[in-house]
């Protein structure tokens, strides 16, 4: 079993995600229309079950860091980030990020979440290099990646339709 990480930022606890962590809430983030157009795993329509187990089998793998993202003051569980894979010998780990809860977006929590997360990555298990994908049409997102310090950049290490995605790429080395 992984060791639970816990990282504070100033407004938000990232915990290791659970399956006790899934609930109604999460399940209808994968269903809301405006937050769903941009997660792939959204058009599966997942059940409450479903999304329990997947949570389950990624708590179970070393290469995966799922972090629910939970409000400090009220411990609302309002969206999540994951690195998999975590690539430890390759020193690169691929990202999504979801804030689920409207009330929460525009707020620059992206970018609080990121560099505390890959920040921790970083120094504990010698991640220098954090990729992700993200539709052109995305707009706010690819702002809030570029607060974080992500630059666009083409790499190998993921697959990219160019069309429609760019690669994102943030470097600590």
């Amino acid at each position: 079993m992984i060791p639970p990480v816990v990282i504070s930022t100033d407004r938000f606890l990232l915990k290791s995600l659970i399956p006790d962590d899934v609930g109604e809430r999460y399940l209808s983030w994968l269903t809301d229309q405006t937050v769903s157009q941009y997660i792939s795993a959204a058009t599966l329509k997942p059940s409450l079950d479903s999304l329990k187990q997947y949570v389950q089998e990624r708590c179970e793998r070393e290469d995966v860091l799922f972090l629910g993202i939970f409000e400090k003051n009220s411990g609302i569980h309002i969206g999540n980030i994951k690195y998999e894979p975590v690539d430890s010998k390759n020193r690169f780990a691929v990202m999504g990020i979801l804030i689920g809860e409207a009330s929460w977006h525009g707020k620059k929590v992206a970018a609080e979440v990121i560099v505390a997360s890959s920040k921790w990555l970083n120094s504990t298990r010698d991640i220098d290099e954090i990729i992700l994908g993200v539709a052109r049409s995305h707009k706010a997102a690819i702002r809030a990646y570029l607060a974080a310090g992500f630059k666009v950049e083409v790499t190998n290490r993921i697959e990219i339709y160019t069309n429609k995605s760019i690669a994102m790429v943030l470097r600590y080395a």
